[in-house]
């Protein structure tokens, strides 16, 4: 956790992992601490650096986050890391389906040139970025605009698969995304959104449109351990709802729960080329740009991409 944080303060980037973040994080059922971690740990004891490989079916995208101590930088510490990283995200290109490319994705905080020059040198390839954007919740709050036909009904435990699949279509449209299989996918979406510190569901707002769920926002009361920072974990509006205000109806909803249980400034994260025009929202509702990250890709076997590229592919177009 310490060397986390030491990470965070050296970037700016204002997020401090606490006990319990690392605890829920680390019993997430889609890593293998054993097999999936390692640690950089020096003749006297100290802890120079850590890495991470979350890996899941169908396992075309493997995402690796590593983190070297500031004042333990050109040691090798990041190289070796990385390539421990590579070499086991590449024992696992036979569990991904025949002929499907597989790529490895990281990211660095922009401008932080040492974590940029080793991805770079390694054949990372810049392919994205990616902003924190956030916003004082101070003074009233504009009332939601629902779109006709459409409504807030209380979330209960019975609406979670409903919820499940229908932010899961949203999400389609999203660069990067890729299904993942039904029992799986729900079981790590579930384990993520209820079983983190924070979780309320009466923070959850899901809008409805007779039968059918229209879209939603979740939002916890918390961020980085700061009771006053609020976030914006998931938007998401259904194709057939979206460009009727909805997004923005939620958003406010969501501002104005949040601000309801004490939270004086609410934040999300979000693609910065975002294929929906998600940032142009964002900015509409007053969030502006906090902290942004810059996306790395390498490809490990090539072959057809599964994860979407752009809105045709999703079938939004």
């Amino acid at each position: 956790m310490g060397l986390a944080n030491a990470c965070s303060r050296e970037t700016g980037d204002g997020e401090m992992l606490t006990a319990e973040a690392y605890s829920d994080e680390w019993n997430d059922p889609s890593i293998n601490l054993d097999t999936n971690t390692r640690v950089a740990v020096l003749p006297d004891g100290t802890v120079g650096g850590c890495v991470e490989v979350w890996s899941s079916a169908p396992f075309v995208s493997h995402w690796v986050w590593g983190r070297v101590h500031p004042e333990l930088r050109g040691q090798g510490i990041g190289s070796a890391l990385m390539a421990w990283a590579e070499a086991r995200t590449r024992e696992t290109i036979a569990q991904a389906p025949e002929g499907a490319r597989v790529v490895i994705d990281t990211a660095s905080a922009s401008g932080h040139q040492p974590t940029i020059d080793l991805m770079l040198d390694r054949g990372f390839a810049q392919v994205r970025g990616s902003l924190r954007m956030a916003r004082p919740l101070d003074g009233a709050l504009p009332m939601p605009k629902w779109p006709a036909g459409t409504e807030l009904r209380p979330m209960r435990d019975k609406h979670h698969r409903a919820l499940y699949h229908a932010i899961d279509e949203a999400w389609r449209d999203h660069w990067g995304y890729v299904a993942a299989p039904e029992e799986e996918g729900f079981a790590t979406w579930m384990y993520r959104q209820t079983q983190r510190t924070e979780y309320d569901p009466t923070l959850w707002l899901v809008a409805w449109d007779g039968e059918q769920i229209a879209g939603a926002v979740l939002c916890y009361a918390s961020y980085s351990g700061d009771p006053s920072y609020g976030w914006v974990s998931r938007l998401a509006v259904r194709r057939a709802w979206r460009k009727r205000g909805m997004g923005e109806a939620l958003l406010y909803a969501g501002f104005a729960a949040l601000q309801s249980r004490g939270c004086t400034q609410v934040g999300l994260g979000v693609d910065a080329q975002s294929l929906t025009g998600a940032t142009r929202l964002y900015e509409k509702v007053g969030l502006r740009t906090v902290h942004s990250m810059v996306a790395f890709e390498k490809e490990i076997r090539p072959g057809h991409d599964l994860s979407t590229q752009d809105l045709a592919a999703s079938g939004e177009q």
